[in-house]
């Protein structure tokens, strides 16, 4: 564990810094991490799409809804959009590797900083939503983090 909090500091270190410095170039990743970065990124998305796809099945009433399984997962859920940012923090343009994610997150930074924020949101009101019992207000809270989900990879994701 230590070994991976130490990555991503150094990463996110390095990226800040190539970022912030007056007049310097986007500088790339050495190939192990921008490897480290990847797999990291997309463990993050992994654990999302784990959490969500039983609500959205419950959402659809493909599988009996369950409130205790809702608020477990909206929490996890929650956590993990706090970790987008930073998961995508460094910039593997540069590098050879393996990924569905389009040069537009670094490229256009604000507008993925803006969808990131909106899962946040929608993943916060699911938390709190969750929290009623509600299971028709639930539902369509699970609906709307769902698209904010959707409305990212349509513009920063391969397509399929």
């Amino acid at each position: 564990m230590i070994r991976s909090r130490s990555f991503l500091s150094g990463t996110v270190l390095a990226a800040v810094l190539a970022a912030t410095i007056p007049g310097s170039a986007r500088a790339e990743l050495p190939q192990d991490q921008a490897e480290r970065a990847v797999e990291t990124r997309q463990s993050v998305l992994h654990l999302m799409a784990w959490n969500m796809a039983p609500l959205g099945a419950m959402a659809r009433d493909r599988i009996e809804f369950d409130g205790e399984r809702v608020t477990t997962n909206a929490d996890r859920l929650l956590a993990l959009s706090k970790m987008l940012s930073d998961a995508f923090g460094p910039d593997t343009r540069g590098n050879d590797v393996e990924t569905e994610a389009l040069d537009v997150i670094w490229e256009n930074p604000e507008d993925f900083a803006a969808k990131v924020q909106a899962n946040i949101d929608a993943a916060t009101a699911l938390v709190e939503i969750s929290a009623s019992g509600d299971e028709g207000a639930i539902k369509e809270a699970i609906g709307r983090l769902g698209s904010t989900c959707g409305s990212c990879h349509d513009d920063f994701r391969v397509d399929d």
